[in-house]
């Protein structure tokens, strides 16, 4: 990623680390400047020093009162016979006490000395350096060090905002494409051109779009499906009021009762609609608690036993587990009674219907079974599509059952499958899988 061709990581590193690089060697080079004058000076000293040392040169004193280095710089060489001032000084206006031998510290003058001294033969050297000649040195190493720095401060900083801004700026493109997607305008973003950092970011961005635009087009799908499927039953019922207002009286009541079936169907089509949208809302915003199937599913076979008898249905349980699942009981009311009524619709008389509860490791299995025509097999893609009804079908329906039987176990957690049956007999199985409470 640091040496991709479009990286907000290599843009700041190779702009920060040129900068540093120059305030580095710039600082490097004015201390090689000031070190290199420090050792000219020092080599003056010592060559005026040991000039002063010759018997018979003088010390030339400080024009103007102003300190030279070799003022800083004292040689005193002791011969035998010296008392305790040495007759060969390299400035007699700093007589310095004779001093240990090796390294040591002394006081002159209100001032102190770095000073070494050594024993050769019968003479005693000893050299000595002002402290204050080596705090004004490293004090001048220190500033001609930090000049460069501060020099550079202000590019510095002006060139570190410039280059984040600039490396930056792919996230401000970004940010004002994203802030043109809406609901008319569903298109992702462009990946190939935005820095590495970023493409992550931007991709699960793009996959957010993609999952609204096919939410955003499915609940299109479900608005214009459903004002197709009102269509319908509106103008049905308006042709009847219509007819009712027109008919002898003799034709009042029959009339009516056909408004009334009319409005009836509307009714329960517009309380499936109202039914799959909550469904699909999902069951976080659902108080659920632990609904016992063994007593949930014969009280939905009791209420529907009325509608199994008038179509000559035998309805009945064939096996039932002790399982429980998290969920409202409404919506496994809901749930449970849809696949079971759907199989009561599609059995002719005299047909059977058998429901199961089979629990299985951390699921539980509803089993729904008859022994009906069956699904055609280009039709069981589609047997969970809003409004999808099969062909070749009179089956009073609105085609919404389904749709909403797996939107409400989808926000349990679970899931339903039809498939017809393998056993060489005619009808469709269907399971409702769910997560064990």
């Amino acid at each position: 990623m640091f040496f991709a061709a479009n990286s907000l990581h290599r843009r700041l590193s190779i702009a920060i680390g040129t900068l540093a690089l120059l305030v580095g060697v710039l600082g490097s080079l004015g201390t090689f400047l000031v070190v290199r004058s420090l050792a000219s000076e020092f080599s003056a000293s010592l060559r005026d020093a040991a000039a002063h040392v010759q018997a018979g040169v003088p010390h030339h004193v400080s024009e103007n009162g102003v300190r030279q280095p070799s003022d800083d710089l004292v040689v005193q060489i002791w011969s035998a016979g010296d008392t305790d001032e040495p007759r060969r000084t390299s400035d007699p206006d700093i007589a310095l006490p004779r001093a240990q031998t090796g390294f040591s510290s002394i006081e002159f003058d209100g001032e102190a000395w770095d000073v070494f001294a050594l024993a050769a033969g019968d003479e005693y050297i000893q050299i000595a350096e002002s402290r204050s000649m080596r705090n004004r040195n490293a004090l001048r190493v220190a500033f001609w060090s930090l000049l460069p720095v501060l020099a550079l401060l202000p590019l510095l900083v002006l060139t570190i905002a410039v280059t984040v801004r600039l490396s930056l700026r792919p996230m401000e493109r970004v940010g004002r494409r994203a802030a043109k997607v809406d609901l008319h305008a569903l298109k992702p973003l462009e990946v190939e051109k935005a820095p590495v950092e970023l493409r992550p970011f931007i991709e699960s961005i793009n996959r957010m779009i993609e999952r609204l635009s096919v939410l955003v087009n499915a609940e299109r799908k479900f608005i214009a499906d459903a004002a197709h499927e009102l269509r319908s039953p509106i103008s049905a019922m308006q042709l009847q009021i219509d007819n009712l207002r027109d008919a002898p009286p003799d034709q009042y009541r029959e009339r009516f009762d056909e408004l009334r079936r009319g409005v009836a169907r509307t009714g329960s089509l517009v309380s499936q609609l109202l039914g799959l949208a909550r469904a699909e809302i999902g069951g976080a915003q659902r108080a659920v608690e632990a609904i016992a199937l063994t007593r949930l599913v014969p009280d939905v076979l009791a209420d529907l036993l009325p509608l199994a008898d008038a179509r000559g249905v035998d309805l009945g349980v064939e096996r039932l587990d002790e399982a429980s699942v998290r969920a409202t009981e409404g919506d496994m009311r809901v749930l449970v009674k849809n696949l079971i009524d759907n199989a009561i619709r599609y059995v002719h008389a005299g047909g059977r219907v058998d429901v199961s509860v089979l629990r299985d490791g951390r699921k539980v299995t509803i089993e729904v079974i008859d022994d009906g025509p069956g699904i055609a097999e280009k039709d069981l893609p589609h047997v969970f599509d809003r409004f999808f009804r099969a062909a070749n079908n009179d089956v009073e329906g609105s085609g919404l059952g389904l749709a909403i039987a797996q939107a409400l176990a989808q926000s349990y957690g679970g899931h339903v499958t039809l498939a017809n049956r393998d056993n060489a007999q005619s009808g469709v199985v269907a399971r409702i899988e769910l997560p064990l409470a």
